[in-house]
């Protein structure tokens, strides 16, 4: 994984935590002192989350886009999926008895490339 997509995943991280800190700060901070304690746990809240979040949800978000950079798609995966998908179909149009196992089996080895 490239420095420059680490440093996104922590920004985008940082950014989720502000946000999930601010909304428990305040609240917990409303509950006890109203108005003042709202605005004082806003705060505290936002700057953990922010710490929280850049590093937690920075090393999550590492973990799911691995080596590959934002917005490149994933090819091999799609595909993967795609002809998963395909083997599917076409197994419960066999269970259902409109593909016969000799047009099942054919239509299989097309689909797989053999």
């Amino acid at each position: 994984m490239s420095d420059k997509q680490h440093e996104e995943n922590e920004r985008t991280g940082s950014i989720a935590g502000l946000g999930a800190g601010t909304i428990v700060g305040a609240g917990i901070g409303s509950a006890i002192l109203p108005v003042v304690g709202t605005f004082a746990g806003a705060l505290v809240g936002g700057l953990l989350g922010s710490q929280v979040g850049k590093n937690v949800g920075g090393a999550i978000l590492d973990t799911f886009t691995g080596g590959e950079s934002a917005g490149a798609p994933a090819t091999a995966s799609t595909e993967t999926e795609d002809v998963l998908m395909q083997l599917e179909k076409l197994s419960q149009l066999r269970d259902k008895g409109i593909l016969t196992e000799e047009e099942f089996a054919a239509a299989k080895a097309k689909l797989l490339g053999m």
